[in-house]
């Protein structure tokens, strides 16, 4: 049996080795006709062209023959090698055929343009037999003008030996196929001690499945080392999976460990970025995305900056980059992007240090914020204490002004005495309102003023203020009008901040009115709600001016406003109050045509803390 297998084994590898002979030679005889193809066509292209600029350098009217004269085309075809030359032709300007010289049963193609042509022209053609054809055409000049054009055909070569070459592939195909059995005849010769000591241990183990092997003559220092080499290489295979295995768990570790933090960098409300030793974007979070349009897989892994619109934001890039993570910069820097209006954003970065060693720096994180919020508030503490400040300076001068003429004159002018102390009466109850004022709208907008709501009769409250108002008025030139159902349901309400936002209302309707003018509060219940209006005959406000009314120090720039005295906070501490109550408050007006401020109160209350 084991005879059997190894004859087979010695056939199978004779006829694997012919094989392998037969296809060497034919891959050398394919290449040697493939190269023998490239030569021919390329020394065809070559002498075709060198025909073509030769007949290009005849006038063309002595390529066409006249009367009694001989055909230059004829006698290139007689001369050249028939094997090839297919057709020559010539054409005058008007694309008519003045000669044409043809090898048998071949029809001439469809003539070439003869405006515009270059010097010379190639092009590969196939006639109506299927025969490939080469062809070059040239332009013909008579007296410097192009006067027709020449066109040589050639027929492409083909694949194929001459009987010259057939001595030279027949030696080369018996060299390689006799090199065949002398290589086979080497490898058995090579091979036979260890077929032997293969039949031998198949034989031993066969008789005696639990002997040792122990070969000997020029097979056993071969068998010991082979015996070694495979041990060695067992152990390492061994320890090559233990390494696998170890080095599996710490990837799948660290696998982990990234997408954790990875998804905290994505859960953060901020868009990031992290850059690596070399200044490489390493990740970014989806935010960026939003911020900058685009996404984080186009700039992982890139160091080009051209994505970011903003100039600062990329110089402030760069030099994180250019000095490292150990030189990052602190220092934030704000810009603004045309693709979010009214937003401000700042940038700032952060060396990340390696939790193993200290001291040594892994990369850098890089903080995009939004910062329109603190950039406002920044804005709005500095406008804030340049309208108190502004607010206070004009009582402060005019206090000061009457004050010195007092101790000037001593008080002993009686007339510009009393005139000084209501001048300065005046004044300080202003500044005090303003203090008032200043205060209430501090605690609302800090959360530490809070309604105190009871029970309330709104009908007296509405009467007693407005009779107030009236009474404490110094214009005489006005009206005044009270409107109130005669029963008004009772509502919880804080009445002290209710009296100071109507009292604030009722004083601009006294204060904007114009001579003779009216000054009107009238109120209207319904089931949810309990509407109460203010309204005067007064300059009126501006389309432009009602969306600012109520905002902190805004006035008017009508010098009709102007003219009046106010810091602007009356309206802004009302609103802020109304809200308080979970109630609205809204203006209808017209330039010169009065105000009207209504302020609905609802009974069902879900109270806004500013």
């Amino acid at each position: 049996m084991g005879k059997t297998q190894g004859t087979w084994r010695d056939e199978r590898l004779g006829l694997t080795m012919i094989a392998a002979s037969l296809a060497v030679i034919g891959l050398i005889v394919f290449l040697l006709f493939q190269y023998q193809h490239d030569t021919r066509q390329e020394r065809l292209r070559e002498q075709a062209i060198s025909l073509t600029r030769v007949l290009a350098e005849i006038p063309f009217n002595q390529l066409v023959p006249q009367q009694g004269q001989k055909n230059i085309l004829q006698a290139l075809y007689l001369s050249h090698d028939q094997g090839n030359f297919a057709y020559a032709t010539v054409h005058n300007v008007t694309g008519r055929t003045a000669v044409e010289v043809t090898a048998p049963g071949v029809i001439v193609p469809a003539a070439i343009p003869t405006t515009g042509v270059a010097w010379i022209n190639e092009r590969e053609i196939s006639l109506a037999s299927g025969r490939n054809v080469l062809e070059v055409h040239a332009p013909l000049f008579t007296n410097g003008e192009v006067a027709g054009v020449v066109t040589l055909g050639f027929f492409q070569p083909g694949f194929g030996l001459s009987y010259a070459q057939l001595p030279f592939f027949a030696t080369l195909a018996l060299v390689i196929f006799l090199l065949t059995p002398i290589s086979y005849f080497a490898m058995r010769r090579e091979i036979r001690p260890l077929r032997a000591a293969t039949e031998q241990m198949g034989a031993i183990l066969e008789e005696a499945p639990g002997a040792e092997l122990r070969p000997s003559g020029e097979l056993s220092d071969f068998m010991g080392r082979f015996s070694e080499f495979v041990g060695r290489t067992q152990q390492r295979i061994v320890e090559l999976e233990q390494d696998h295995s170890t080095m599996l768990t710490s990837t799948k570790l660290i696998s982990y460990r990234k997408s954790r933090i990875e998804s905290v960098l994505e859960s953060l409300p901020e868009a990031l970025l992290v850059l690596d030793e070399t200044g490489t974007i390493s990740f970014a979070n989806t935010r960026i995305a939003s911020l900058f349009g685009v996404e984080p897989e186009e700039l992982q892994g890139s160091g080009d900056l051209s994505w970011c619109p903003d100039a600062n934001v990329c110089e402030f890039l760069s030099r994180c980059a250019r000095r490292g993570p150990g030189g990052y910069v602190a220092n934030a820097v704000q810009f603004s992007l045309d693709s979010v209006q009214g937003k401000t954003f700042s940038v700032s970065a952060y060396p990340l240090f390696s939790p193993s060693e200290a001291g040594k720096t892994l990369g850098t994180l890089v903080v995009f914020r939004d910062v329109t919020v603190e950039a406002m508030a920044r804005q709005s503490r500095g406008e804030f204490v340049a309208h108190v400040a502004h607010e206070l300076k004009t009582p402060l001068n005019v206090l000061g002004m009457y004050s010195e003429a007092l101790l000037e004159n001593g008080g002993s002018d009686e007339t510009q005495r009393i005139e000084c102390v209501n001048v300065i009466h005046d004044e300080v109850e202003r500044l005090a309102g303003l203090v008032r004022n200043l205060l209430n709208i501090t605690q609302i907008e800090m959360g530490s003023l809070q309604p105190v709501s009871t029970r309330s009769r709104v009908h007296e409250l509405l009467a007693d203020l407005f009779r107030q108002i009236q009474d404490g008025h110094d214009r005489d030139d006005l009206k005044f009008e009270l409107d109130l159902p005669r029963e008004i349901s009772a509502m919880n309400l804080d009445k002290d901040l209710v009296r100071v936002a109507l009292t604030n209302l009722l004083t601009n309707a006294i204060k904007y009115n114009k001579t003779g003018g009216t000054v009107r509060m009238s109120a209207e219940e319904t089931d949810n709600a309990l509407t109460i209006s203010v309204s005067d005959d007064g300059i009126g406000i501006s389309e432009a001016d009602q969306s600012r009314i109520f905002d902190k120090f805004y006035r008017s720039e009508d010098d009709q406003v102007r003219e009046r005295s106010g810091h602007g906070l009356g309206l802004s501490l009302a609103r802020d109050i109304i809200h308080l109550h979970g109630g609205e408050i809204t203006v209808k007006s017209d330039a010169g045509s009065g105000s009207e401020f209504v302020i609905t109160l609802w009974k069902e209350v879900v109270r806004k803390v500013s």
